[in-house]
């Protein structure tokens, strides 16, 4: 149980998750239609900011999907960014053939090509993940591409993302070539209460989750959107946590079970793995004692995710539990009951809360109506094998 909740923890949230699953927020979509509005506009630059795992990955990564339809498309990461580096992967990603020449050569190539598609009216994009990150050296190559045109217009469009101390970056002196093209600018918003309880429970029944609603009940998606301040990547690791630490006490909860004795020698043991068990004397039963002070249905056990319920079933001679008679009890760990000369002795039981209490506490027709069902099943089951012995 633990490897697959683990698992399904990594398909919802990490990793392994479905890259094609997006589940957008209203500034995840205000931020791509920023984005195509910038694109569109003569100096086509924009700045997308937003603190780490605000989303602005998963953003820029459906911008380009989109864009690099109609024309040429890179993605560079920023991170220790250099001047070759820059230049190798545009060129790389334009499908510009280069080898190992100088950097000048390098931007030549790179020139032409841009210079190229301009013309053809398909300004190419470049687009810098966290563009903060990158060196000094690369910032400068960087401004000295924006001066980029052909015959008055920008030869390159540019999407440029960090966090919130890259406009400070990019109006310094040093790049002022870069700041003359007026970039629009969008930070990123984090995600409501409502439409963190909507990106827990999609991405969960997206992975094959089952019963998202309680796995991700209101009061666990309020404070999960407290932690993460409604960030989409710090919500992923909060989830995966949750959900892993949901396998764990799965994995960690004991079965109940039943313990019989006589005499003070274990004679059989059942675990509660059922939502139910008749205790009598007939073979009929679920848990059999062969005692003639024990009735043929003597008590019927209800299992519970969170408890274990007795109920007497009108005996003959009644049903003890830790030397007091009772008609209905929610047993406690390590209860013993009496039947006859037998005694059951429960284990591994959870304990109890004030909802199961209540529950308890409400009419015997349910029980009545599963005995009745009992009866019947059993009656079916005995006609099925006389038949059976009669061919």
């Amino acid at each position: 149980m633990q490897s697959k909740s683990s698992s399904l923890s990594g398909l919802a949230f990490g990793s392994a998750a479905d890259s094609d699953l997006i589940v957008a927020y209203q500034s995840h979509q205000d931020a791509l239609r920023f984005l195509s509005a910038s694109l569109a506009q003569p100096n086509g630059t924009a700045l997308l900011l937003g603190p780490t795992g605000s989303g602005k990955s998963t953003i820029i990564g459906e911008q380009v999907a989109w864009s690099s339809r109609n024309t040429a498309v890179a993605r560079v990461d920023g991170v220790h960014l250099t001047p070759r580096q820059l230049l190798s992967a545009m060129l790389s990603q334009f499908d510009v053939a280069y080898g190992t020449q100088q950097d000048d050569q390098l931007l030549q190539l790179l020139n032409n090509f841009a210079t190229q598609q301009t013309k053809l009216g398909r300004t190419p994009i470049l687009v810098i993940d966290d563009a903060d990150r990158a060196s000094p050296s690369a910032l400068r190559l960087l401004n000295w591409l924006a001066a980029l045109d052909v015959q008055g217009s920008n030869a390159l469009r540019i999407i440029l993302t960090g966090k919130e101390g890259l406009k400070r970056l990019l109006q310094s002196e040093s790049m002022r070539g870069f700041y003359r093209r007026h970039p629009g600018t969008y930070s990123l918003n984090p995600m409501s209460i409502q439409e963190t309880m909507i990106y827990l429970r999609t991405r969960f029944i997206a992975a094959g989750g089952e019963h998202s609603e309680n796995v991700f009940s209101f009061e666990i998606c309020e404070k999960l959107h407290e932690l993460s301040g409604g960030w989409p990547g710090l919500l992923n690791t909060r989830a995966i946590a949750v959900l892993d630490h949901m396998a764990e006490l799965r994995s960690a909860r004991r079965v109940p079970r039943i313990v019989v004795s006589k005499n003070g020698e274990t004679v059989a043991s059942y675990e509660l793995t059922e939502k139910q068990y008749v205790i009598g004397r007939t073979d009929l039963a679920d848990i059999v004692i062969e005692d003639s002070y024990v009735s043929k249905m003597h008590a019927m056990l209800q299992v519970y995710s969170n408890a274990v319920v007795l109920l007497d079933l009108n005996s003959t001679n009644g049903t003890t539990v830790n030397s007091r008679i009772t008609m209905k009890k929610v047993l406690r760990n390590n209860d013993i009951l009496a039947l006859g000369h037998y005694r059951l002795k429960v284990e591994n039981l959870p304990a109890i809360n004030a909802e199961m209490d209540a529950r308890i506490k409400s009419t015997d027709t349910i029980t009545m109506q599963n005995l009745e069902d009992f009866r019947r099943e059993r009656a079916r089951r005995t006609l099925k094998a006389l038949k059976h012995r009669e061919v």
